[in-house]
């Protein structure tokens, strides 16, 4: 061990697993080594917890990184030892003759029951000596300073910083799944609400260029990149044209049904995508009755064509509430940037907001074998 500076990544939701805990444990190790790639010298599991050991100079940018890895509950940051009550005092003693003087609290816990030594014998102990040798007043209920002890498979970890992490599943337990991301705010942080259950997103992008702007296609590319700091590999991002087959809907339909029959044909699209990614389920950013669309009765008809199931986790959302996430998750800065939405494309007036299947099959049936051609060639 180079150092004896550590950081130790503790996990919530992954400790109830039960027989599968170990799988996801080893997940979130192979996540965390990925993303702090050169950040630590080793990483270890350790009794219910990762251990990883860091050059005190890199301590701060590691925390930092650890901060977007999904499964960490919180990270404590501190030092490691024997555990030899002896070695933990002058441990204790190192620790506390650099901070100023302040109200401290010890809470010491024991991974196993075999040492010599309980956890509140090891609280009073260690609580005496910098009570006694430094004047620290002891403040059980409002502490400024907490030093937390965890001895466990001979090793004492005297912690003092801790930092609230992500929480949820590691990315990449529960498959892969397509996104149809905006530049807008909702779906990249649909995406990132996946990522939080351990879903791996695959990207895609509909785009109208050049009847639209490339900023649409800027700002994706730029969401992509944010959103795969999040991930322990660089996401896959698909851009696909959809305006010749907006330009054929629109010789064929009246433009209140335009931008539903855009959106089935987005949707089937992206059924073919998940077909070669080998995706369980398509992904949307809608929230319910937040535009002309997503109304329950055009979420319906909208979804009529796909045969995979369609996860919506924004649907309850408001978009105040999905724009505090959108600065929590560092997308804001870009989707607040102006684009232009292929979905509004070579649309006149108001959308209908209640569409119903049967009458947008009657329109779309003889148009099938065309539609699909088109949208073919889109994916080429």
């Amino acid at each position: 061990m180079e150092e004896n500076t550590c950081i130790i990544a503790h996990y919530h939701e992954i400790a109830l697993k039960g027989k599968n805990r170990a799988f996801f444990e080893k997940a979130l190790l192979f996540n965390i080594k990925k993303q702090a790639h050169g950040l630590y010298i080793s990483a270890e599991r350790v009794s219910g917890r990762i251990v990883i050991y860091v050059k005190k100079e890199k301590r701060k940018e590691l925390a930092e990184r650890l901060g977007y890895v999904f499964g960490v509950h919180h990270i404590e940051i501190g030092v490691v030892t024997s555990a030899d009550a002896d070695a933990i005092k002058e441990k204790a003693r190192e620790i506390f003759s650099k901070k100023e003087k302040a109200p401290f609290r010890v809470s010491a816990s024991r991974a196993e029951k075999k040492y010599p030594f309980t956890s509140h014998d090891l609280e009073k102990e260690i609580g005496a000596v910098i009570h006694e040798e430094f004047g620290f007043p002891v403040s059980l209920e409002r502490p400024e300073i907490i030093l937390r002890i965890e001895v466990v498979e001979h090793k004492a970890y005297l912690l003092t910083e801790r930092v609230e992490g992500l929480g949820g599943l590691p990315v990449g337990v529960s498959g892969k799944v397509i996104v149809l991301l905006s530049s807008g705010f909702d779906s990249p942080i649909a995406s990132l609400l996946m990522m939080k259950r351990g879903c791996i997103p695959v990207l895609v992008h509909f785009h109208s260029y050049p009847y639209t702007s490339k900023d649409s296609l800027e700002n994706v590319r730029k969401l992509r990149d944010v959103i795969s700091e999040y991930s322990p590999t660089q996401l896959l991002l698909h851009e696909i044209p959809l305006s010749d087959i907006q330009q054929y809907i629109v010789t064929k339909a009246p433009s209140e049904f335009r931008i539903v029959l855009y959106r089935r044909w987005m949707l089937w699209i992206a059924e073919r995508i998940a077909e070669k990614e080998k995706a369980l389920v398509l992904v949307t950013g809608d929230s319910v009755g937040q535009v002309a669309s997503q109304t329950l009765e055009n979420i319906r008809t909208v979804s009529e064509i796909a045969t995979l199931p369609i996860l919506r986790p924004l649907a309850g959302l408001d978009k105040e509430e999905i724009i505090e996430r959108a600065k929590k998750y560092r997308t804001y800065d870009i989707s607040k940037l102006p684009y232009d939405d292929c979905c509004s494309l070579f649309v006149e007036g108001s959308p209908r907001t209640k569409t119903y299947i049967e009458e947008i099959k009657k329109i779309e049936d003889p148009l099938r074998k065309a539609l699909e051609e088109k949208a073919l060639k889109a994916l080429e």
